[in-house]
């Protein structure tokens, strides 16, 4: 069965309709974002939230309407573009912070509102983070990168964190992006990934050849690649490397991830294709084909036969399936 984005779309449409009236009316946020869509707009680029802007502006804005109170101020500091964004509802309080590349957004109930507390923290060099309700029934959940989150979390991504995502940019797609990235993985998985991967492999192990001409032509072929190469060569042990392929390496990574422009599913789909953490959640997936083929490539990327019956039970997959992240997921 072939995967599409509807059932995707429809559950951040119920996401939406669940955060209530006020938040089906466009936020201040959201008009300045659209407005000044031209000079500064948040993208996804490698995973990661960015907010990029093409000139020096300085914005700070506030409004109040009944019970809502939103204010808004993005700023550049020390060479850092910085944002703040807050509104205040009689059942809410929204926060969202940008300070380079570092980003979070809260979602909190006020009084005795059933709104269920939302954070979404991206640092630096760290793991994302996403965390669902307080106190005992908090849930909190980490990944590498955005996408991998909402391939691995993706009902509590669709629900929860996708709507204010969408919010802070209108003509954000990233519940039919995310839902293209799976389509790709799941059919387009196998041998073609496999044959990309051992590609770039040669043209790692050609950046160390002695010919100059041999090692600018595999240097060229890997920025060729854009950045569905950048999650493999992120993953590289350096130490096995010699000096010329860390610093061709290096310089590549820093070009390619500087690029201005949203990850595509293509290129997604080809990085998180050798990840066992995506697999296992695609494993757990309604669809047979789907299991089927997460359990093909969880063999392919592990190297021998898992012990996981794509067709069995669901309670015995579930088993089958906590046994084997934890062989193969230890923190």
């Amino acid at each position: 069965m072939r995967i599409t984005g509807t059932r995707v779309i429809a559950a951040v449409l119920i996401g939406l309709l669940a955060v209530g009236e006020a938040r089906a009316q466009e936020t201040l946020l959201s008009k300045t974002m659209r407005s000044r869509s031209k000079y500064m707009r948040f993208a996804v680029v490698d995973g990661r939230v960015w907010l990029k802007w093409t000139r020096l502006i300085q914005v700070s804005s506030s409004s109040s309407s009944g019970s809502v109170k939103e204010s808004f101020r993005v700023r550049r500091q020390n060479g850092r573009l910085h944002l703040n964004y807050e509104r205040t509802a009689q059942d809410e309080l929204l926060k969202v912070s940008v300070s380079g590349d570092g980003v979070s957004i809260s979602r909190a109930p006020r009084g005795q509102s059933a709104i269920v507390p939302v954070e979404y923290h991206q640092d630096p060099r760290e793991k994302i983070t996403f965390s669902i309700g307080d106190g005992d029934r908090k849930q909190t959940f980490s990944a590498d990168g955005l996408w991998q989150l909402l391939i691995i979390r993706r009902k509590e991504c669709e629900e929860h964190l996708l709507p204010l995502l969408e919010m802070m940019r209108p003509d954000w797609k990233i519940a039919e992006t995310a839902a293209d990235i799976e389509d790709k993985l799941l059919h387009g998985a196998s041998e073609e990934i496999a044959k990309r991967r051992a590609r770039w492999a040669a043209l790692v192990e050609q950046l160390g050849d002695q010919r100059f001409a041999k090692r600018e032509a595999a240097d060229r072929a890997l920025r060729a690649d854009g950045s569905a190469a950048i999650g493999y060569l992120r993953k590289l042990d350096f130490d096995r490397l010699d000096a010329e392929q860390r610093f061709r390496i290096r310089r590549i990574l820093e070009a390619v991830g500087a690029e201005d422009r949203d990850d595509t599913a293509e290129e997604v789909a080809q990085r998180l294709a050798g990840d066992p953490a995506v697999w296992l959640a695609l494993l757990a997936r309604p669809e047979p084909e789907s299991r089927k083929t997460a359990a093909r490539q969880l063999t392919l990327l592990l190297g021998r036969p898992i012990d996981v019956d794509p067709a069995a039970d669901p309670d015995s997959q579930k088993q089958q399936r906590e046994r084997l992240r934890a062989r193969i997921l230890q923190p």
